[in-house]
């Protein structure tokens, strides 16, 4: 009885502070006086407001499980609903997608068991939104326009709207810009009917019409569009909220960018986006500005477009974001491929990701599936049938899905192992080249030095022409000693290949040779990874090799250019040539074109006898 009263007077003092104004005691199936159990649900759902507006997600579900037993214990129907709504709620915030949405199915069948229609659609909102999360965007639809059949001539326009809204955006994902398009407007509409708009009208209608630009910008109508963008950020609502303004920033840089990649405000859009972010440590935002710059970049700057995927991918998996790490991933993969970097951990991540992702998906369409079939029994056995039967076939496909997946990571490991076993062998093949031209230098070229410093010493050798012949020998294969040791020198790679490779190809001029080529910034070839670098090199120094060795020409021209990912080399001399149909041409040249095809490139010859050599040669980069 003591704590009964000490109970009660506790209360009664929180009622006095208006902490408990919002709160009701009362319960539906079984109604009961002010008692000792209602007291202490009162307590735990003030519990679980304070821990939510503390963000301990973990605490507010255990005590949402304090209030699920309550409910069962007393029992009430409308409580057993909320408490499995609580548990929803904040699952969901902790990304734990299947038992997230397995207790707002829960909520769902209670309130419409019920015949509480407003709030069975309001859990159909929250599973829509769950199912549009992780991607599953034609199930989300589908639990939308179910939605709405609860709402039928009720005049609750904020639940419509948003179920329009999500239609919409679930249209959209799967392309379909017109349908997508008409729902948006119909969801602007019916806020637009709304005579006194409420702060969360305001701010739906900003989300709407965000969405509206990002419709007309995938149907390429980039000015309507980007007028949308500029008009919201106008808005009061939108600057005095720097993550909405963030994001519009975003919106509107990537819509210019699409609309002319070479602007220049896209950049400073974006920039000043992710500044905003940063500052205000917006983990989503973080992800959708690193992705959009990473897009921005990726026909400008390789590394830097890598950089913000791999921020992307960071904040992704800080939030265990199943669907934003595939998309991280998907800008990794590829530019890390064209770098020529490892990629053995995205892979594996990659195919776990998609594993996991798949998992959810199946367990989330099965839970809603179970739902809807019990629903439907109840007027049409046959169309219930029907579903089944498409759910299978929806289960079979992400099944195949799965396998691919798995498929193409275990193909993508194997094809990065090959090429780090072959640029293995070329990095020991260039190891021993430069082994043994040192060799060659140190123990042969010295001897000749040697032989040749004790020969001038002798005056009467000197006097003798048979001797002096064998001197002139011995000075011509130290000069050959001492090319072989330049030539395979260590070749550097770093920014100043480009004065390396001029280097190489000057030191083939003579009074007798002019070489022409094209001046080039050092950035030019930034793009080439270092075993590219190296193989490039080799190619040059064969095909200039070649020419002085055979071609006898007086005049080489050679030119540099990159366009659509590839860098192209054409080079043409005034030489002797060759007879093209019979492709006669020694190791020099078969070696230039054994190397280009390790590139991966191609490489064609137009010569004819004493007309002269054209060579054309491209490889991706």
């Amino acid at each position: 009885m003591k704590q009964f009263l000490a109970l009660s007077l506790f209360i009664i003092f929180l009622k006095s502070l208006s902490i408990f104004n919002s709160l009701s005691y009362t319960v539906v199936d079984l109604p009961y006086e002010f008692t000792q159990d209602s007291l202490q649900i009162a307590l735990i759902k003030d519990k679980i407001k304070l821990l939510a507006r503390q963000k301990n997600y973990d605490s507010a579900i255990h005590y949402s499980k304090t209030l699920l037993s309550f409910s069962k214990k007393i029992p009430d129907s409308s409580l057993l609903a909320e408490a499995h709504f609580r548990l929803g709620f904040y699952q969901k915030k902790l990304d734990q997608y299947s038992t997230s949405f397995l207790n707002y199915n829960h909520s769902y069948r209670i309130h419409l068991a019920l015949g509480d229609s407003l709030n069975a659609s309001n859990r159909l909102i929250s599973m829509a939104n769950i199912q549009k999360g992780i991607g599953d965007f034609t199930a989300s639809q589908e639990t939308a326009i179910e939605a709405l059949k609860y709402l039928i001539k009720t005049d609750h326009y904020r639940n419509v709207s948003g179920l329009y809204h999500i239609i919409s955006v679930s249209l959209k994902e799967q392309k379909n810009y017109s349908e997508s398009l008409k729902w948006n407007e119909k969801a602007i509409s019916l806020l637009i009917s709304v005579k006194k708009k409420s702060n969360l009208e305001t701010a739906n209608m900003l989300l709407y019409k965000n969405t509206k630009a990002n419709i007309l910008a995938e149907e390429q109508h980039y000015d309507e569009s980007i007028s949308i963008f500029k008009s919201l950020l106008e808005e009061k609502i939108v600057k005095e909220n720097k993550i909405e303004y963030a994001r519009l920033l975003t919106n509107l840089g990537r819509v210019k960018w699409l609309e002319n990649p070479t602007n220049n405000e896209s950049e400073k859009l974006l920039l000043k986006s992710l500044q905003i972010r940063k500052e205000r440590n917006s983990i989503s935002g973080l992800i959708s500005s690193n992705v959009h710059l990473s897009k921005y970049y990726k026909n400008v700057d390789l590394n830097k477009s890598l950089q913000h995927a791999t921020a992307a991918l960071k904040n992704a998996q800080t939030l265990k974001n199943p669907v934003s790490i595939l998309e991280a991933l998907d800008l990794v993969i590829p530019l890390k491929t064209e770098l020529g970097l490892e990629l053995h951990q995205e892979a594996v991540l990659y195919s776990k990701t998609r594993n996991e992702l798949t998992e959810i998906q199946q367990k989330v369409r099965s839970i809603y599936a179970t739902t809807k079939y019990d629903n439907n029994k109840l007027t049409n056995d046959n169309l219930v049938l029907k579903a089944e039967k498409a759910q299978k076939e929806k289960q079979n496909l992400l099944y195949l899905s799965a396998f691919l997946a798995s498929l193409l990571a275990i193909g993508l490991i194997v094809y990065f192992k090959n090429q780090q076993r072959k640029r293995a062998k070329i990095e020991a093949a260039y190891r021993t080249e430069i082994r043994f031209a040192k060799k060659i230098h140190d123990e042969v070229g010295n001897d000749i030095f040697y032989l040749m410093t004790q020969i001038k010493k002798n005056p009467q050798l000197t006097e003798n022409g048979e001797a002096l012949m064998i001197l002139e020998g011995l000075d011509t294969v130290y000069q050959k000693a001492r090319d072989i040791t330049r030539e395979y020198t260590p070749i550097k790679t770093d920014e100043t290949y480009g004065d390396e490779l001029m280097a190489l190809m000057n030191s083939y001029s003579s009074d007798s040779i002019k070489i022409a080529t094209t001046k080039l910034d050092s950035s030019f070839w930034d793009v080439l990874s270092h075993d590219k670098k190296i193989q490039f090199f080799w190619i040059v120094r064969e095909l200039f090799t070649n020419m002085r060795k055979h071609s006898m020409a007086t005049f080489i021209g050679i030119t540099f250019t990159k366009k659509d990912g590839s860098l192209k080399i054409n080079y043409t001399d005034n030489g002797i040539g060759f007879e093209k149909s019979k492709q006669d041409f020694g190791n020099g040249l078969k070696n230039v074109e054994n190397r280009m095809h390790d590139l991966k490139g191609s490489i064609n010859f137009d010569s004819k006898p004493n007309e002269g050599l054209t060579i054309k040669m491209k490889f991706p980069i």
